[in-house]
């Protein structure tokens, strides 16, 4: 029984040595294999990266002005395909509130290939005039009109380089546009702005041309002309709904009325008005519903 037990303890430890000297030699055998593991864990812990970079160290705007006409180009290092914002305009501020706001003489997007040499652009003054003027036509159609408090005597030139490029090698929002003229506060992008002292002729300083031209917000004792026939009815709320549509007149297009008074109930205005045709003759006196007034491009009487 004893001759047994030691052979099994000899057995057992033989193969303890084996098993062993078998992770040993494989250790041996492969060290470039550990060593290869642990280089591509680092490699994968440690961001590659990335080589593109769109440098700009120069960014210059070039302006000369003859007469009323504007020569325009900029001096960079910027690629050809690099997007650009071009805009030329001239600063108003309203009546009653004390925001800067613009009218363009010039604006678009560009590439800065195009705007390497001199490109003319007017900055007549009937021109800017002209674009304040439909500016306030339109507010005015929207209930938001204004009256002109004043206006500069500068016009600003600008060019913006943004952070939304078609180019990929511009990276996510600029990320790979470096150099002495890019912004590093804020958005990353590369701009110049100039002004240039030109005063314009007979600036149109205050009360708006254009009434209120929104349909639901006409004004009391003003003139307008209709773009379409429109109704005019012996009463707002007839007691007597057959009988007025027999009395009901109509608005010729081209014709108009005068506000005389607002009738505001649970729905949409009405006015009390004394229209004409277009010849200005006398229609008669009635009410027209604000709603027949939507759609029209109404404008004021003159």
């Amino acid at each position: 029984m004893k001759k047994f037990t030691v052979v099994l303890m000899a057995l057992a430890i033989t193969l303890l040595v084996r098993c062993y000297g078998e992770k040993t030699d494989n250790k041996k055998k492969n060290p470039d294999n550990a060593k290869l593991q642990i280089e591509t864990k680092k490699s994968a812990d440690v961001p590659i990266k990335n080589e593109i970079q769109i440098v700009c160290d120069k960014f210059k705007l070039v302006t000369k002005v003859t007469g009323s006409t504007l020569f325009l180009s900029v001096n960079t290092d910027l690629p050809d395909n690099t997007d650009v914002m071009v805009s030329v305009s001239r600063s108003y501020w309203e009546k009653g509130n004390s925001s800067e706001y613009n009218v363009d003489y010039f604006s678009e997007k560009s590439t800065i290939g195009k705007w390497r040499t001199s490109h003319s652009i007017s900055i007549d003054s009937k021109n800017w005039k002209t674009a304040l003027r439909a500016k306030q036509e339109q507010c005015s159609r929207a209930g938001i009109g204004f009256d002109v408090a004043s206006i500069s005597d500068k016009i600003s030139v600008s060019m913006v380089v943004p952070v939304n490029q078609q180019d990929p090698k511009f990276g996510d929002r600029n990320q790979n546009l470096i150099g002495k003229a890019v912004k590093t506060e804020g958005l990353q992008i590369v701009e110049d702005e100039i002004e240039i002292s030109y005063p314009l002729n007979t600036p149109p300083l205050g009360k708006s041309p254009f009434p209120n031209l929104n349909p639901l917000e006409l004004e009391i004792g003003q003139s307008y002309v209709v773009s379409k026939q429109t109704p005019l009815m012996p009463s707002h709320s007839p007691a007597d709904p057959i009988s007025a549509l027999e009395q009901m007149k109509d608005i010729p297009q081209g014709g108009g009325f005068k506000v005389l008074e607002v009738y505001k109930g649970k729905t949409n205005p009405w006015y009390r008005v004394t229209a004409f045709n277009q010849n200005n003759e006398g229609i008669g006196t009635g009410w027209i519903n604000s709603t027949a007034l939507i759609g029209q491009k109404l404008e004021a009487h003159k």
